[in-house]
């Protein structure tokens, strides 16, 4: 049933994208190429609205190629105890769909440093699969530090939380 909403969905845009390539020229008031701009334009009418999807995900995937990390301070191996800060959203600007990452700061307990830090992002679409719901799910997509569990292993992460707990 949905696949059969959706390939209607898809008829009903190319013919509408159809007449609105045939009536831009008169609109603009072309009269000698408007054959040629009607052709020269469907492809931008017809992929209109998904272009902030395609080119949203394409800047989430660049993105995440730079945020998506683990740091670790270099006195990382002095650390003892340590407690986890409250998790932190931050909305990127100026991106096609809209992106936000959440972040924790691990902090030394007994120097008060933060010591590691990690960033996941996430987003849920663009107009068409995020705000109408047309992904047909509620899930974000997400991006995370791909090395972040060898990491934690690597830190004893869970053992010093633990230690930082316990005072």
């Amino acid at each position: 049933m949905i696949g059969l909403m959706f390939l209607i969905g898809i008829g009903l845009w190319l013919t509408a994208a159809i007449m609105i390539c045939h009536s831009i020229p008169r609109w603009l008031g072309v009269t000698k190429y408007g054959a040629v701009l009607s052709v020269l334009l469907f492809p931008v009418v017809l992929l209109a609205p998904v272009a902030d999807e395609v080119i949203g995900r394409w800047q989430f995937n660049r993105l995440c190629e730079r945020e998506a990390v683990v740091t670790l301070s270099p006195d990382w191996e002095r650390v003892m105890r340590a407690r986890q800060e409250p998790d932190v959203r931050r909305d990127f600007d100026g991106y096609m769909i809209p992106i936000h990452s959440w972040g924790g700061d691990i902090v030394d307990v007994d120097t008060g440093k933060v010591f590691f830090t990690s960033k996941s992002l996430f987003t849920k679409g663009g107009f068409l699969f995020g705000r109408l719901g047309l992904g047909l799910d509620s899930q974000a997509t997400s991006c995370h530090p791909v090395n972040i569990q060898a990491i934690q292993k690597q830190v004893k992460l869970f053992e010093l939380l633990k230690q930082g707990g316990t005072k």
